[in-house]
């Protein structure tokens, strides 16, 4: 029976293949050497053994023991892989490769595509400088940029990953052999899963032109972006190491604090953090600071992400930003030793309402029983209303018991659950004023905006989908008021 990809990946030893064509220095228990796709007078290239990977720190490319065989040989990923089993006497059938494990392939190798566009593209180039974003960050993140539909459909067939990609839905066919890439003429960022593959990619248009700020991959079987941070497969070993990881709202809020030094940051794609997302995280930490925009659209997303997190078990801080800023403005106008300053002054979410601050003690209570009620740990529960109770001289009882959150009288319909669930995860700028709705789902609307999660329905919460973004739109399209769409069309 012959190896799959996976197998094979597994039993070449990177550091014998690498060391066939680099001599390769013994570095602790890595290795480097030159790097040979790049002029390096500095040892740049480091190969290691443990993870089965290679990275230069120069250049920015990396990858595993075939994609290294694939670049010095000019090979496609797939025919090094045949090459490699013929060579180290493993048994690998090319048409044996399972149909995902080719797309996760055309992934990656549209990832180098993009990354090696971005070098030539001084237009994109001008724009990440002028974003904060330093060459070391653009590497460590393999920042691309998507110049030409036509010549990546033309990259892909000379992989043989073609129909593979399309799969993704990133680029579409248009017919007569031509194809449109959803990332066109944009600035784009692998997504990644935290152990390291491309799972899709965020594009952000370079210019005020009218098309949507970011364009993220659709949902499909590779790209789930409801269990997906950006950032996470970068930042998770510092997260480790600092004890904490810092949530952030945007995807060049993580790029810029790379570039200034901060490390640890994540952030979800264009949507409200999900309950995925919050125990991915606690895979790698037990701390999350959040930092998110300082305005009113910001606090509503602390109030929506606080229960996920607390409910994933994680311990929570929140960083206030001033008015108006969110983490790549406040670096930039106040620098990075002001934003680790506001960092270590944060507070425990507990601590900070047990001790007072800007809310008032009514405000507070109501934000302890609604925070208290998602804590998995009874007796942490128990120790923490007993604190406030001595505080604030608060009837234990009252603060141990869980607000009501509000349940449906009946079940509802389904394009209801879609709409209010979209709402509450993508956060678009919508006025529920302007659909087709009964008065008790508009209000259930609103709340859904303000990020008032516990004042929805449990079926609403608990709706998932993996093509949620697609029906919810759909629905929204529907619902819109007659009146309403003539009076934008005029």
């Amino acid at each position: 029976m012959s190896s799959d990809l996976e197998e094979l990946r597994r039993e070449l030893d990177i550091v014998d293949v690498v060391s066939r064509f680099v001599p390769l220095e013994r570095v602790g228990s890595n290795y480097r050497a030159n790097c040979p796709f790049h002029p390096d007078r500095t040892p740049s290239f480091f190969v290691s053994p443990s993870k089965g990977i290679f990275k230069c720190f120069g250049c920015g490319v990396g990858g595993d023991a075939i994609k290294f065989y694939a670049l010095y040989e000019n090979l496609s990923y797939l025919e090094a892989a045949r090459e490699l089993a013929r060579l180290y006497g493993k048994r690998f059938n090319l048409a044996g490769v399972k149909e995902e494990e080719k797309v996760r392939v055309a992934l990656e190798r549209v990832s180098d595509f993009y990354r090696e566009s971005l070098l030539k593209n001084e237009e994109a180039l001008e724009y990440l400088k002028a974003r904060g974003v330093d060459g070391h960050t653009v590497k460590r993140f393999s920042v691309g940029y998507a110049p030409d539909s036509r010549k990546l459909a033309e990259f892909l067939k000379r992989e043989g990953l073609l129909e593979e990609y399309l799969k993704t839905r990133n680029l579409v066919s248009l017919g007569s052999g031509n194809y449109r890439d959803l990332f066109l003429k944009r600035v784009v960022l692998p997504v990644r899963t935290p152990s390291g593959r491309t799972a899709g990619f965020s594009g952000r248009r370079l210019r005020e032109d009218g098309s949507p700020k970011y364009v993220n991959s659709p949902e499909s079987p590779y790209f789930k972006k409801s269990s997906l941070l950006f950032g996470l497969s970068e930042t998770k070993d510092y997260a480790k190491e600092e004890g904490y990881a810092l949530l952030v709202e945007g995807v060049f809020d993580v790029l810029k604090l790379f570039s200034a030094g901060v490390r640890n940051a994540a952030a979800p794609l264009g949507t409200a953090l999900t309950e995925q997302q919050a125990r991915v995280l606690a895979a790698y930490v037990k701390k999350v600071y959040l930092l998110f925009d300082g305005d009113e659209a910001g606090r509503k997303a602390v109030r929506r992400a606080v229960p996920l997190l607390l409910s994933a078990g994680l311990e929570v801080f929140v960083v206030r930003l001033p008015e108006g800023h969110d983490p790549d403005s406040f670096v930039t106008e106040y620098g990075v030793k002001a934003l680790k300053g506001l960092i270590s002054s944060a507070e425990e979410l507990f601590s900070s309402l047990i001790n007072g601050g800007r809310d008032s003690l009514e405000e507070r209570i109501k934000l302890f029983r609604e925070y208290l009620s998602y804590l998995p740990d009874d007796a942490k529960r128990i120790a923490l209303a007993a604190e406030f109770q001595q505080k604030a001289k608060v009837p234990l009882e009252t603060l141990l018991t869980p607000p009501k959150r509000r349940q449906a009288s009946s079940s509802l319909p389904f394009k209801y659950k879609v709409l209010l669930k979209g709402l509450l995860s993508f956060r678009p700028k919508v006025r529920p004023e302007e659909l087709e709705l009964p008065k008790e789902v508009r209000e259930l609307c609103y709340k859904a905006l303000d990020g008032e999660e516990h004042e929805l329905p449990e079926e609403v919460l608990e709706f998932n989908s993996p093509n949620l973004e697609r029906m919810f739109y759909k629905v929204l399209e529907q619902l819109k008021k007659r009146e309403f769409v003539r009076e934008v069309e005029q």
